[in-house]
């Protein structure tokens, strides 16, 4: 076989031609598809060949064609096509329910970065099962691009395994659901269909209710029986399910093309009537003259949702925008400006002792107070902080909020939550999200949340990933309490999956009293800020010996001493401020005079040789640190401002 370098991965791989003859000489039938993984035959179901002659013909036509194989019992492959990018990351979904790992020995990687799995089909299973978001299926009636196969991208390259080996069963977990033996035709109920539409429009599709696949089919195929498959019905189909968060055009499309008589088990119209019905839904046919004029407004306004839903989404799944379009879209609400935005996932990631539960109380307290936290506004809006880690603490710390900032009403220490990966807290939690709607999600800390987490395992971590993204569907964005490698380079601890999904990391390190916090990641603005915090403390009372109660409280550093000193300190100007900062040690009177002697003596400000040069190195320091208001002075008198341990650290701010 011949191999060619490709200038997209400069790995060996054979060409499409040669890996299509290769695919044929071990006994599968393939086909040509175009760049844009299309079939470049008709009826291709039926004409893919394994005869090499026929493969030279076709790639004679068609020489920069990939090699499709046709899925199911055609070639007894069944394949789940994995989506690897952005929020539709299959591969944590999947971490879920199986070890991703141990799925199958055959892996193909995409040149998108998916990731192809291969099984063995199961009998009579089409390209529709119950799995996660983020993977499709493809088995009876479908096709997969070919490992070997070379587009302007890249190469579907072989990851693990081959189509050699004995592939595994397809997994249990996402069969389809049996259908049972000898079910009733569907007929349709004969209503108008303006009365099922507006019974449909009862039905709540966000996630909770009806956020299951057979669910969602069910409402599919009643649609399907209803309006005996006609355009009018898919429209309403795609209409209803793009409220879900998950959403996706294509799959819509394939359930729907799914829909045969003869497997829609007795569901019709009548399904969706009886479902808003139990609801509080009437029949507007059936009111009276008063009561459909109530109602107008109700249906002119699903009408309008309806009609905006076809205008911004194409069949193909696509929205084409125009300069124009892009800048008259309003921009995503932000909680905390230039920090965190609506249904974002973030973090806030430090060593054990560097202030992560104190400054995660505060930006809470900011939240629900609508005031700003470090010179950055916030929205205000309602706050859930979980307590998984120390709640008699945190209701301490709420507690010294509270007394230094006044009431937050749109606060909620939430307790009670002791593993997010059950069944029963997460769907606690989620209940209370729905039904509140917070702005912001705080949870207190990762590992305790999720005890017995193996933070360095896919799956481990995905469920994290998947319970965050969760709790963001009602708009909330999530804020993650976690610690940062042992190598303190801003990453959050345990596998990578949860740093790719993140939104904004914020990074604490303490620098002697200071807590310096940095974003290391951040899709609503740049990297390149600093926020900066102490560590105070507040007396709360007294306990029963008289012994004070005490809780910390986090003190903003971010005043015009940080904004002013966004550029580096010159290096002079750095050591006349640390002089200053010696002579000042335990509260001592310092003078002009003092600090000049002092700062001209010392070869640090300058090394030149007269004194007259290391006098005028002096006064340049001395203007540096005055413009940036780094002392104050009462005559000869000069005195340090609260916080420079700020700019005394490894890294100036």
């Amino acid at each position: 076989m011949r191999y060619h370098n490709t200038p997209e991965t400069g790995a060996e791989q054979a060409s499409n031609r040669d890996a299509a003859l290769a695919l044929v000489a071990k006994g599968f039938t393939v086909f040509p598809a175009g760049a844009n993984k299309r079939p470049l035959i008709k009826g291709w179901q039926d004409k893919a060949s394994d005869d090499p002659a026929q493969i030279e013909r076709w790639w004679k036509k068609w020489p920069n064609a990939m090699p499709a194989l046709p899925t199911g019992s055609r070639n007894g492959i069944a394949v789940m096509d994995v989506d690897c990018k952005g929020e539709r990351d299959g591969l944590a979904a999947l971490a879920l329910f199986n070890d991703v790992d141990a799925m199958s020995p055959v892996w193909i990687t995409t040149p998108s970065g998916g990731r192809h799995i291969y099984f063995r089909p199961p009998e009579g299973m089409g390209n529709s099962a119950p799995v996660p978001y983020g993977v499709d299926v493809k088995a009876e009636g479908g096709f997969v691009i070919a490992p070997g196969a070379i587009n302007g991208k890249g190469v579907y390259s072989i990851t693990s395994g081959s189509l050699g080996d004995d592939l595994p069963e397809w997994p249990k977990t996402f069969l389809p659901q049996q259908k049972p033996a000898g079910q009733a035709k569907a007929e349709p109920s004969g209503r108008d269909f303006s009365v099922i539409l507006s019974a449909l429009s009862a039905l709540p599709n966000d996630g909770d209710e009806f956020g299951g696949r057979e669910d969602w089919l069910r409402i599919g195929m009643a649609l399907h029986a209803e309006t005996e498959g006609s355009l009018e019905g898919e429209e309403a189909w795609h209409d209803w399910s793009a409220q879900h968060p998950s959403y996706d055009t294509t799959k819509t499309d394939e359930a729907w093309a799914s829909f045969t008589a003869d497997k829609e088990g007795g569901v019709t119209g009548k399904t969706i009537i009886a479902e808003a019905e139990r609801r509080g839904w009437r029949d507007t046919s059936m009111l009276t003259d008063e009561d459909v004029e109530t109602a107008a407004w109700t249906m002119a306004e699903i009408d309008r949702i309806l009609e905006e839903n076809r205008q911004t989404r194409s069949r193909g799944g696509l929205r084409l925008l125009k300069p124009r379009d892009c800048a008259e879209m309003p921009a995503r609400e932000y909680v905390i400006k230039g920090l965190l935005a609506e249904r974002d996932v973030g973090a806030i990631i430090g060593a054990p002792g560097s202030g992560k539960s104190v400054i995660a109380p505060y930006l809470g307290y900011a939240v629900a107070r609508g005031v700003e936290a470090f010179d950055r506004r916030t929205k205000a809006g309602g706050v859930f902080y979980v307590a998984a880690e120390d709640a008699l603490g945190l209701r301490k710390r709420v507690t010294a909020l509270r007394d230094q900032h006044g009431e937050a009403d749109g606060f909620h220490l939430v307790e009670g939550v002791t593993n997010l990966a059950s069944v029963e807290d997460s769907r606690a939690l989620r209940q209370a999200v729905k039904q509140h709607r917070p702005s912001l999600i705080i949870i207190d800390t990762l590992a305790a949340a999720f005890p017995g987490l193996e933070e360095n395992e896919s799956k481990a971590m995905g469920k994290v990933v998947s319970v965050a993204r969760s709790l963001t569907q009602w708009g909330a964005a999530v804020l993650l309490i976690h610690h940062d490698t042992k190598a303190g380079d801003g990453l959050p601890r345990g596998h990578s999956i949860l740093n790719g999904a993140l939104d904004v990391s914020l990074h604490l390190r303490r620098e002697k009293r200071l807590v310096e916090v940095r974003p290391s990641k951040n899709r609503n603005g740049t990297t390149d800020q600093s926020l900066a915090f102490s560590v105070g403390e507040i007396q709360l009372g007294t306990d029963a010996d008289g012994d004070p109660i005490t809780a910390p409280i986090c003190d903003d550093e971010s005043g015009p001493v940080v904004r002013d000193t966004a550029t580096r300190l010159p290096a002079s100007a750095k050591a006349a401020l640390e002089i200053l900062e010696a002579l000042s040690e335990g509260g001592k009177c310092v003078t002009k005079s003092d600090w000049r002697k002092a700062c001209v003596d010392s070869d640090a400000v300058s090394g030149a040789e007269k004194p007259d040069d290391r006098r005028k190195a002096f006064r340049r320091a001395l203007e540096e640190l005055a413009r940036r208001q780094l002392f104050h002075s009462e005559g000869e008198i000069i005195h340090l401002p609260d916080a420079p341990e700020m700019l005394l650290g490894d890294e100036d701010v």
